[in-house]
Formats: C-alpha cells, structure tokens, sequence
C-alpha cells in the first residue's frame, strides 16, 4: 500500500509539473516579449507569480489551482475574471474554494457528435470582417483603402476598399460553413456597418455623445478628456477613441457568442511601398496569434486578465494549430510565399515568430481579447501587381454572391482550415 502511495504521489507531482510546463513554454514560445516579463512573471516548481514594478507579488497561481483557473477563465465572463483577480490575489485556494468556482462557470464548449452528412453540424464559428470603410469617404477616415489615379494594369483608375473585401469573404466562407452544418455569427450586418450594426457617420450623430455621457457618469473617461473627446473631428475621433472601442465590441460580440473558434479576416499591403501610388512586386502571406505581451501591458488589470487566460488555457497552441493549417492553405494555393521575421518591420518589431511558418505572435487587440482559438488572417497584399489585376476581375456569383475569382479562392482557404481543424478537435 505504501509503495502504491508513493507511486501515486510521483504520479501527481508529475503531472502538476507538467502543467507548470506548458503553461512556462507558452510563455517563453507566444507571451514573453522579447524577454520584457522575465522580472515580472516568475515561474517556481509549485507556482507561477506575477510581480508589480516594485517587484511585489500581486497574483499567485499554484500548480494545484491551473486546471480549475484554466477553466474558469475559459468560460467566464470578464467581470467575473476581474472580480477573482481583486480577490485571490497571493493565497492559495483550498479544494473547497476551487470546487467552488465551478458555481460560476456560465457556458462550457462541448463538441458536438460526429455527423457524417453535415461535418460541422453543432459547431459555433465567429467571423470578423475587418473594418468598415466601403467607400472612400470612411476609408479615408480608417486609411483602409487603395486609389491608383493612373494604373499600368487598366485604362482607368483602380480603388480597393479592404473592408469591401474582407466582408465579401466573409459572406463567402459564411455561406460554405453553414452549408455544412455550422452556426456562424458575423460582427457585422453590412458592408460599410461598423459592429454596431450602422455606419460610422450615423454612430456619430446618433451614439456618440451618449456613449460619452454613459462612460463619463461610470468614472472611465475624466471631466478633461470627455470635453477633448467631445470636440474631435470624426478623422480624430476615430484614431483616438472609436477605432478601440469597435473592436472591443466586435470582441464582446463574439465572445457572448461563446465559438468553437474565430476567423479574423483582413487584407494586407507592402509597408515599403507607402503612400501606396503604385504597385508593387512584393507578395507575403501571413496569420496573427495572440501574445507578445510588455512589462507595460501588465500594468493594465485588463491586459493582466488576458495575459492570464492566454497562459493558463491551450488557446494559443490551437489559435497556433488553425492559423498554421490557415497559411498553408493560403501559400498552397494562393501561390504565395509565408512571411518570414524579416520581411517586414511590424513583424519583428512587434512580433514573435512561432514553430510555424507565417504565423506570428503579436499582441493585437482582438488577439488578446477574444477568448476562443482564432486566426487573425492576412491572406496577400492587395497593393501586389499581381494580386490587382486579380482583385478588379467582374465578379462572379456562386451560390448567390458576387464577388471575384480571388476571393472565392481565400475563403476556401479559411474553410478548409477550419475543417481541417475541428476534425483534430474529435
């Protein structure tokens, strides 16, 4: 009986052991910055501690609490993961007081069971087209947008919204999921709706005071910056308040929709080739994780909770797994090379390469804040002469969308990732 004991006991320490592991080799492979949390996130045999920036311990997670917190940072919402920082602080629960967060677990993901007519069927899929700008009005304001006054390629001049784009193939991938099987939710109703289902110009003359009223009256915006805010232009409101909190509500969205994974579609141009007057030669392909965290960023009780639940749950190894079948199938079949950590300075100076080719960890906000496996795709360069020509082609309609040759071909790219994906999640 002793003997079987003291296996036992091998056996958990092991096993505890391992869960420190993974959660030491997600930091150093996705979180850690260039080595900027090394004085801030210690990793001990039996506890990971995160400190101040006057090296106090403020939060403590022990080995025995990694499944539970996994859990209930996985399937809670962000008041609640708020609360349980303010209140666990450095203690070490108990099994009672563990066995107690299960009280306030809300909505677990299971997977569905296998149908053979309808693979997808059961499974819950969030697409985000990027931005909104679909004329060149509001593209102006986003500086989304490609205008060629004079193109080598055609006779008349050449515009590209990326939002027109990313929501087309949106609509594209959108329609193959749900054929088989799948519950898909966009965060967008319309090609030039912001995620608050209206353009951006009627958010304005409808929302915007109101919203500053409401965050004023909850003591987030001071007396001083609400006046600052209030009187911005819509070019500088934008940049300085509404561009972040969209995408916060694309990620709210989202996340009540509580998906099996997300799919981030965006279009990409060559950074060398600004102000993007002319093509280019360039042509790279590439996906976005979450991770890349700063000392800075833990300073922020909202970048720590997510800093937290990145660590702790296995949401960056499978955003890694999907977004590493995504760049594939872009590279396949696309005939695009994968970005490397040189071919571009926002790469290597914001981001960190992963084991995966064209996939990189960088701490955009999406990435951080959507809390299921993602890919934040970048499929090619819009700006490539190539991809151009292919881009302005008339439409086509299959299954009742118009939209171009080169589109249909991304958002099969995405939908054979996904099935790719979820059939190594049975």
């Amino acid at each position: 009986m002793n003997k079987l004991f003291f296996i036992f006991v091998i056996f958990i320490q092991l096993s505890l052991a391992q869960n420190i592991k993974q959660c030491k080799e997600r930091f150093d492979n996705y979180l850690n910055f260039k080595g900027s949390l090394n004085e801030i996130v210690i990793f001990e045999n039996d506890a990971i501690h995160i400190k101040n920036s006057n090296g106090e311990k403020v939060f403590s997670v022990f080995s025995h609490e990694i499944p539970m917190l996994a859990e209930f940072f996985e399937n809670n919402s962000y008041t609640q993961h708020e609360n349980l920082l303010k209140l666990k602080g450095t203690k070490k629960y108990s099994k009672r007081q563990r066995d107690s967060l299960y009280i306030y677990i809300d909505d677990v993901k299971t997977l569905p069971k296998r149908n053979k007519t309808k693979p997808l069927q059961g499974y819950k899929i969030a697409i985000d087209p990027g931005h909104f700008g679909n004329d060149l009005y509001d593209a102006k304001i986003e500086q989304k947008y490609l205008y060629f006054p004079k193109s080598n390629l055609k006779n008349d001049s050449i515009k590209l919204f990326e939002s027109e784009l990313n929501y087309q193939t949106a609509n594209i991938l959108k329609k193959k999921l749900e054929d088989q099987g799948a519950t898909v939710f966009l965060t967008r109703e319309k090609a030039n709706y912001t995620s608050f289902n209206t353009t951006y110009q009627t958010w304005l003359k409808t929302n915007k005071k109101n919203t500053l009223d409401s965050l004023l009256a909850q003591n987030k915006l001071t007396n001083s910056k609400y006046n600052y805010l209030i009187n911005l232009n819509e070019y500088k409101f934008f940049w300085e308040f509404f561009r972040d909190y969209e995408l916060q509500n694309r990620a709210n969205k989202i996340n009540h929709f509580n998906p099996h994974a997300t799919i981030i579609i965006h279009y990409n141009v060559d950074e060398k080739n600004a102000p993007w007057q002319k093509p280019t030669t360039k042509n790279y392909t590439m996906c976005f994780i979450g991770g890349s965290f700063t000392e800075s960023n833990l300073d922020k009780t909202e970048s720590k909770i997510h800093f937290l639940r990145l660590l702790l749950t296995n949401q960056l190894n499978e955003s890694e797994k999907l977004s590493d079948f995504t760049v594939q199938n872009f590279s396949k079949y696309l005939s695009i090379p994968m970005a490397k950590y040189i071919d571009a300075d926002y790469l290597h100076n914001n981001a960190l390469a992963t084991k995966k080719p064209g996939v990189f960890s960088r701490n955009l906000l999406l990435c951080r804040i959507v809390n299921s496996p993602l890919v934040y795709g970048e499929a090619l360069y819009q700006d490539n002469e190539l991809e151009l020509e292919k881009l302005t082609q008339n439409p086509i309609n299959l299954s009742g969308i118009n939209a171009n040759k080169r589109l249909y071909e991304v958002a099969d790219c995405y939908f054979n990732a996904v099935l790719h994906y979820l059939k190594t999640k049975r």
